[in-house]
């Protein structure tokens, strides 16, 4: 059983403890890591590039050795996790408009925590690979039985964590850009942990300022189905909080802690709103829609003074009106018929997009499956 144990609904996790997650990575597979580039220390580029430029795991010496590492690890319960995916089944559309505009910009608060992201210039000179791969994994995780061994989920987690542990490696070993140890390790627990929970209770946040309606019970749910992705990265079990009331509370914690002002921050914040606001059809769109999602967070309010987003101008009106629209379109869901195809129009644009966009490395496209192209109406199913 995860556990973030908690007095009257408040996370225990002090910062002494949340200090000694900083400076721990993920010691199984960083060691296997280490003693592979050791004995091969020109694979690490070209490796990286692999990982990068394919949709599954390589062939590759060490990709076999990790997998065999994990072998004995221990699978969710796909039944436990069905109702928190049943959630992103109907949100889908909102969640990766919510990812983009709010999810992506938190983690590029934290001061510690992005200074990976800056020296990972892979990442940094394209936010929309960052974006699609972040959408990507999104949608390859919260399918229904997806993170079963051998599922989509599964194996796309596999691979981040993989891919984790060599940035690990890469950043601390960059000779242009030393790495500062006073930011802890690179992809630390804690630094993990506030990602996944900006995945997670940063979404959840995010869909009810927009005018969704979501139960406690299925915000519990989502929080459950992304600490299963929590495991399967390597997280610590202290860090996977089992409700949504707890992980609000460390997502306060962590916030209060990393949220900051730094130049790489704004830096990825600007290139990434850039990239955003060229999918929509209104200037400035992606501006305000990020000020509205970043203004009241899980993580603390005005993140997006804090990442220097510019003001928003005429078109926060429309934002604002349509999150209201929402709420009455979303009630009466189950009533009026079309309701439901309506109710997502932006997002499902956003998402449109995506799937039509021409990406650099455009061997790796966007994928969306065919079930939730129907559900979702987008592509032929609008």
């Amino acid at each position: 059983m995860r556990a973030c144990a908690h007095v009257t609904g408040l996370c225990s996790l002090d910062d002494a403890s949340l200090d000694r997650f900083r400076v721990v990575g993920d010691p199984v597979v960083d060691q296997l890591v280490h003693q592979y580039l050791e004995q091969s220390p020109g694979e690490l580029g070209p490796l990286c590039r692999q990982l990068f430029g394919a949709p599954g795991l390589p062939k590759h010496p060490l990709v076999h050795a990790y997998m065999g590492k994990l072998a004995g690890s221990a699978a969710p319960d796909p039944e436990a996790l069905t109702a928190g995916q049943q959630l992103f089944d109907l949100y889908g559309p909102e969640v990766l408009l919510v990812l983009g505009s709010c999810a992506l910009p938190l983690a590029y608060a934290a001061g510690n925590g992005v200074q990976v992201v800056a020296r990972a210039r892979r990442l940094k000179d394209d936010p929309i690979r960052r974006l699609c791969d972040t959408a990507q994994m999104v949608i390859n995780v919260m399918q229904p039985g997806a993170l079963v061994v051998g599922g989509v989920g599964w194996s796309s987690a596999r691979k981040v964590r993989l891919i984790h542990a060599l940035l690990r490696r890469h950043v601390q070993a960059e000779p242009a850009r030393p790495w500062d140890e006073a930011w802890g390790t690179p992809i630390n627990q804690e630094d993990q942990a506030g990602t996944l929970l900006t995945f997670s209770v940063g979404v959840l946040h995010g869909l009810r300022r927009m005018g969704a309606t979501i139960s406690a019970e299925q915000g519990d749910a989502y929080i459950r189905a992304w600490g299963a992705v929590g495991e399967l990265l390597g997280v610590d079990a202290t860090l996977l909080p089992e409700t949504e009331e707890n992980a609000t509370a460390l997502a306060a914690r962590i916030g209060a802690r990393q949220i900051r002002k730094t130049p790489e921050g704004e830096e990825l914040s600007r290139h990434l709103l850039s990239a955003v606001d060229g999918l929509f059809r209104l200037p400035g769109y992606a501006a305000s829609l990020s000020h509205f999602l970043l203004d009241d967070t899980a993580f603390g309010a005005k993140v997006a003074e804090v990442l220097a987003i510019p003001p928003p101008n005429w078109t926060s009106w429309l934002v604002r009106g349509r999150a209201a629209q929402k709420r009455g379109t979303l009630r009466l869901l189950e009533h009026v018929p079309g309701a439901k195809r309506r109710r997502s129009f932006v997002a499902r644009h956003l998402v449109q997009r995506l799937l039509l966009l021409k990406r650099p490395d455009s061997h790796v496209p966007f994928e969306v499956p065919e079930r939730l192209k129907v559900q979702w109406r987008i592509g032929a199913h609008r």
